[in-house]
């Protein structure tokens, strides 16, 4: 998946259709990217949830999420995690699960 900035200055990401995914508008997308695969492999935390409360984030809504300021979170994962900032993350979680979901099926390339 390609990350990209828009207008608002807010990370989305473009998908294989060219559709494109707000990251700070669907915490049910993002929570399945970074599943507790993807978060043991990358960072020390076994949960998003426990990625985000040790922060010092509370949340348990769409909003809350989005209340985050864009660059704490860059922040935090610059420094609890193997990326720069979150769009990195989110990217790396969404290529993550696709792999996962391809070795799922058995799926190999030609």
């Amino acid at each position: 998946m390609k990350t990209i900035e828009t207008q608002s200055d807010q990370s989305s990401l473009l998908t294989e259709d060219g559709s494109v995914i707000s990251l700070r508008d669907d915490l049910d997308l993002i929570k399945n990217y970074l599943t507790p695969a993807f978060l043991k492999k990358y960072t020390v935390f076994t949960s998003l949830e426990d990625f985000l409360q040790s922060a010092g984030f509370s949340v348990s809504t769409q909003q809350d999420f989005e209340l985050i300021p864009a660059t704490v979170m860059d922040a935090w994962v610059l420094q609890n995690s193997k990326f720069l900032n979150w769009s990195e993350m989110v990217s790396a979680a969404g290529d993550f699960y696709f792999d996962t979901q391809m070795k799922a099926i058995k799926f190999k390339s030609i």
